[in-house]
């Protein structure tokens, strides 16, 4: 009966601490913080899809900010009017979700051709060219200007007015895509991916469709980076091309891995730590990349598993040190 009440104390105390947060967070904070909070939260989105990615299935991608990319651009020119209508909000970001997911299908089929480091460069690959699209093609990303006069996200005519109200809008979406990631890790899909992470020719064996288990990844990764993509678009009101570079895109490893690649709490938290980093260490600004690549080399080497493997492997020596305790108090 014990054993049961702690596994299942877990889940309390994770969706108590999300309860807090969201209704703590914006109380404590101005303006500029508030929205500095709000990107970190929407970058967790992104960083989602790296974990069914990398987390469950092995595979390095630094595509995300491509979908992204895609995501933004599209809200950017069914709403901001540049185009001559203006669509609803609400129906622009479900399209872009679609298409960013329509265009990951795609580039999956092309890219899992490709194996190992040999796909992991091709979607660095990707990002280059994809930058260079946004920022050279007018038609579609304004050039170098970028696309401005884009609104406010609306749910159902009821419209966000200020950054606080659009952090709950945000975290609405957040908590779906993290249920999704959730439920795709108890799934078949989630299995599949983790067999081919530990040993793909086994996996293989066993009878998983290897290339497609892959593509099916690539495509949800893609889909959430778009929804991440739009939701920026709209918090930001304008989009331009230098906030999808490979700088960008490595942040995105770093939040993932920083909280723990296979963990959906922790990615969200690593999402959070490391865009409000460089506001806490605004002083230090000119070194932050070096203190990045530090930290990764310190990450991969004292905590691969991220912030969620330090503390489970704490808590289960703690669990272990109690048992032994009680144990020997039985037997005395």
């Amino acid at each position: 009966m014990q054993h049961y009440k702690r596994s299942r104390s877990g889940p309390v105390i994770i969706i108590a601490a999300m309860i807090a947060f969201i209704i703590v967070a914006p109380m404590f904070t101005n303006d500029y913080s508030m929205q500095v909070l709000n990107i970190a939260v929407i970058n967790s989105i992104a960083a989602l899809g790296l974990s069914v990615m990398l987390g469950m299935g092995g595979q390095l991608s630094f595509a995300a900010v491509s979908f992204m990319g895609i995501g933004a651009y599209t809200i950017a020119n069914l709403t901001s009017g540049r185009h001559g209508f203006i669509m609803d909000t609400l129906a622009a970001t479900l399209l872009a979700v679609l298409i960013a997911t329509a265009l990951a299908y795609v580039f999956g089929l092309i890219l899992f051709r490709l194996k190992g480091t040999y796909f992991t460069f091709a979607t660095i690959g990707l990002v280059q060219v994809t930058w260079a699209i946004y920022m050279n093609f007018k038609p579609l990303s304004g050039g170098p200007d970028g696309i401005s006069g884009i609104p406010f996200i609306s749910l159902f005519g009821i419209k966000a007015t200020n950054y606080r109200q659009l952090f709950y809008v945000i975290i609405a979406f957040v908590l779906i895509s993290m249920v999704l990631v959730e439920r795709i890790r108890q799934t078949q899909l989630g299995r599949s991916l983790a067999s081919i992470r530990d040993n793909e020719i086994a996996a293989q064996t066993l009878g998983v469709d290897v290339y497609k288990t892959k593509v099916i990844a690539f495509t949800i990764a893609g889909g959430l980076a778009g929804l991440a993509g739009a939701l920026l678009a709209m918090h930001n009101r304008f989009i331009a091309a230098d906030l999808f570079t490979f700088d960008v895109a490595t942040t995105y490893v770093i939040m993932a891995m920083l909280g723990g690649v296979n963990n959906t709490v922790g990615v969200f938290v690593g999402s959070l730590l490391v865009t409000m980093l460089p506001e806490w260490l605004r002083p230090v600004q000119q070194y932050l990349k070096l203190m990045y690549g530090i930290g990764v080399i310190l990450l991969m080497v004292f905590m691969p598993m991220g912030l969620a493997g330090l503390l489970t492997s704490f808590l289960k020596k703690k669990r272990k040190t109690q048992t032994e305790v009680t144990e020997d108090e039985s037997n005395s």
